[in-house]
């Protein structure tokens, strides 16, 4: 891959066990650029943003969705620079299609409809780094994302790893988490966790008919399960059970 070929990023310091490092914006293009994400309203990651489109003479706003850690800056930024925000309808800002073609000098992105980590989650393929900007997707470490926001987006996932997996890009970009190279070994193993957890809550249940999603929780997770974590692992046991036909 070129240099031309590779996306600035600009890393947030909002670290976490969600956010990992921080949340990366990616800068594609010099001139005409694309802002992939532009992270949380805080204010030394848009300064540092300011900093590095000051050379810019359009910028477009592109949200991968709409979680805060993602879209914090994008209206300060927007008003900074005059500068689109695109994402998909349901943001409130300028929609995005799906397949919809956004310019930058360094070649066209192309937005992808990719539901599961949000019902409006939009990933970012392009083609001349042959590089997938794939937002919470999956991350840059680990095998797991976390799925729970609504009915059905286990089954949305799936199919959003798959879409990716079809288009065989040759690097993915993460929000969050250094880049991955090895994309299809990568995304096999997020599809894969997610099978196998899928087979741990359905055997829970039959093993036990009765059992309470605590119980099932428990069972998956462990007793050492981290608090600041329990609330999203109960709430993803809760879509399991839905997409495996389960009663909660």
């Amino acid at each position: 891959m070129s240099a031309a070929s590779t996306p600035r990023i600009v890393q947030a310091g909002n670290r976490g066990p969600f956010t990992l490092g921080g949340t990366r914006t990616f800068l594609v293009g010099e001139k005409i650029t694309a802002a992939i994400d532009p992270g949380p309203d805080v204010e030394e990651h848009a300064r540092a943003l300011f900093h590095a489109l000051a050379g810019a003479m359009e910028v477009r706003i592109l949200l991968t969705h709409g979680h805060g850690d993602h879209a914090g800056a994008a209206r300060i930024l927007s008003e900074a620079f005059s500068a689109p925000v695109l994402g998909a309808p349901s943001m409130g800002f300028l929609p995005l299609k799906d397949q919809e073609r956004v310019p930058t000098d360094e070649g066209d992105l192309i937005s992808l409809t990719t539901p599961g980590h949000t019902r409006d989650h939009v990933a970012f393929y392009w083609p001349r780094a042959k590089a997938v900007f794939a937002g919470d997707m999956v991350l840059g470490r680990g095998s797991t994302t976390w799925l729970g926001e609504y009915p059905g987006c286990v089954a949305d996932y799936l199919a959003s790893l798959q879409r990716v997996l079809d288009l065989a890009p040759e690097i993915v970009y993460p929000a969050h988490g250094p880049a991955i190279r090895s994309p299809r070994k990568t995304l096999e193993a997020y599809r894969d966790h997610r099978l196998a957890r899928l087979e741990q809550v359905q055997a829970v249940r039959k093993g036990n008919p009765g059992a309470s999603v605590e119980e099932i929780l428990q069972a998956v997770y462990g007793e050492n399960l981290p608090a600041r974590t329990s609330m999203a692992a109960r709430r993803s046991i809760q879509v399991m059970l839905h997409h495996l036909g389960l009663d909660p």
